[in-house]
């Protein structure tokens, strides 16, 4: 069997253009512009858009913290 993983993918954007709810408010379409002028559109299912809100917002522990401490 061959192995159909995909490789991570990054998109490059310049602003975030506008965000709404989608599919009767299950799914969260966030907008942003890149560098090119074109859209990009991500469809989120709405309970990962909270916990990306939660994680976001959330202080920051010792652990998460990439910067070291002096």
């Amino acid at each position: 069997m061959a192995d159909e993983t995909l490789p991570p993918l990054a998109v490059a954007v310049k602003s975030l253009t506008g965000v709404g709810l989608i599919d009767g408010g299950d799914t969260v379409d966030v907008r942003f512009a890149a560098p090119d002028g074109q859209v990009i559109a991500v469809l989120i299912p709405r309970p990962v858009f909270a916990e990306l809100q939660a994680r976001a917002l959330a202080v920051p522990t010792r652990l998460d913290d990439p910067e070291p401490r002096s």
